[in-house]
């Protein structure tokens, strides 16, 4: 005999049915530098939005996206460095009291942690990730590491030529995505084999070995993009030993870094 559920309907039962969902999608796990929070709420896609949190001072914590929302934009097709696109981005980043690292979107509070403010973010990178149906998409063929350097080259109003072509000991006219002239000048490749990448790290490992060689002075670095490119512990091991910087392209501090210590050795 089948038992039909004839629960009331009353604002008590639809507090709890909510309640109950949200405590069933909130997730918090433990991190290296903090915690990880999967938010009950989600991008337009269906995927939960996922928040990190960390601690600055004894004070103060920094709630974050890791770069998430943005990327998740660039990855649709959209292109988020057009001046409508950028106005319609800095107006929620200045609804939501957001600021921004590169791709990463983030803002810091005060403890006792407040719930709003953590919900209000979360709602910001939904709001945010909405930008993706606003216009026409770009490209799909878009490479985001390519966007992210070239940021960081025009906020350090740098100069970088494409293209570039390096003379090693024994190979002649290697070509660099990427060449800054600076005290100590920086060759950037970035890295755009989709899966796996050992084979062609063990090509750029000699490349880079032989233009060391040639040229003392010079910083090579390797940029990708982890949701293309399959880093195996061999390629990562490889990259760490041939170049003064290897690393996803998100990971603009370590970029910036980079550069800084090229200008100011």
């Amino acid at each position: 005999m089948t038992t039909i559920n004839t629960t009331p309907l009353n604002i008590e039962t639809i507090r709890q049915t909510l309640a109950n969902f949200w405590g069933e999608m909130l997730e918090v796990n433990s991190t290296r530098k903090g915690f990880a929070l999967a938010m009950p709420l989600c991008y337009p896609d269906g995927w939960q939005i996922l928040l990190d949190l960390v601690q600055l001072t004894p004070g103060h914590v920094r709630l974050m996206d890791c770069g998430r929302t943005l990327r998740w934009l660039v990855a649709g097709g959209q292109n988020i460095e057009t001046s409508a696109m950028e106005e319609h981005l800095a107006e929620r980043m200045a609804t939501f009291q957001l600021q921004r690292d590169g791709w990463t979107l983030f803002r810091d509070l005060p403890l006792p942690l407040a719930g709003v403010d953590v919900h209000l973010f979360g709602e910001a990178m939904a709001s945010i990730a909405h930008l993706r149906y606003l216009h026409e998409a770009a490209v799909k063929t878009l490479n985001v590491p390519r966007q992210m350097l070239e940021r960081v080259f025009r906020e350090r109003h740098l100069e970088a030529r494409t293209n570039y072509k390096l003379d090693g000991r024994l190979e002649k006219a290697i070509e660099v995505d990427y060449f800054v002239a600076a005290t100590r000048p920086v060759a950037f490749q970035i890295l755009n084999r989709r899966g796996r990448v050992t084979g062609i790290m063990e090509q750029w490992g000699f490349r880079w070995r032989d233009l060391r060689d040639a040229h003392e002075e010079l910083l090579p670095a390797m940029i990708y993009d982890p949701a293309v490119s399959e880093v195996d512990e061999v390629a990562m091991t490889i990259g760490e030993s041939v170049c003064e910087l290897f690393c996803a392209y998100d990971e603009t501090k370590r970029i910036h870094d980079l550069l800084e210590m090229a200008q100011n050795p």
